[in-house]
């Protein structure tokens, strides 16, 4: 019996296509995109089974990254498909991290105000004027 690779849904098996490539790069534009509405709803719980579902895209494009060396000989269609997905995944991702980044932040100053450590915000007083903050004061104090 000759020594040929057998076709597995279209693709040799053991090689892993562009194609799928694809299919993993519009997966993880969906969970990206879910994982944006999970940051701004600010659902933990959603957020982790996304965050597990986009660590496994991960995963799987480690996996497969050698097809994406057969990207410049690919058609022109699956070429574009694939550079516009993984651009709009950096997009999405770049904003998500700006999300958790300002969220993070904002969490942050407030717990700082809190404690009573200088954060170097303006606030307004009891008066209306602007002050930077910094010194103690109670938290019963308006």
């Amino acid at each position: 019996m000759s020594e040929t690779l057998r076709l597995v849904g279209g693709e040799a098996r053991g090689a892993p296509s562009l194609e799928r490539c694809a299919e993993v790069f519009d997966a993880l534009e969906s969970t990206l995109i879910e994982e944006q509405q999970a940051l701004l709803d600010r659902d933990p719980e959603v957020l982790l089974a996304v965050a597990e579902r986009k660590r496994g895209h991960l995963l799987e494009l480690q996996k497969i990254a050698a097809a994406l060396a057969e990207l410049p000989a690919a058609a022109p269609a699956l070429r574009e498909r694939l550079e516009a997905t993984f651009a709009r995944c950096r997009q999405l991702n770049q904003i998500n991290g700006g999300v958790v980044a300002a969220s993070r932040g904002a969490t942050e100053k407030a717990l700082a105000l809190l404690r009573g450590d200088d954060v170097s915000l303006s606030l307004y007083d009891s008066h209306g004027d602007t002050r930077a903050t910094g010194g103690s004061r109670s938290l019963a104090q308006a």
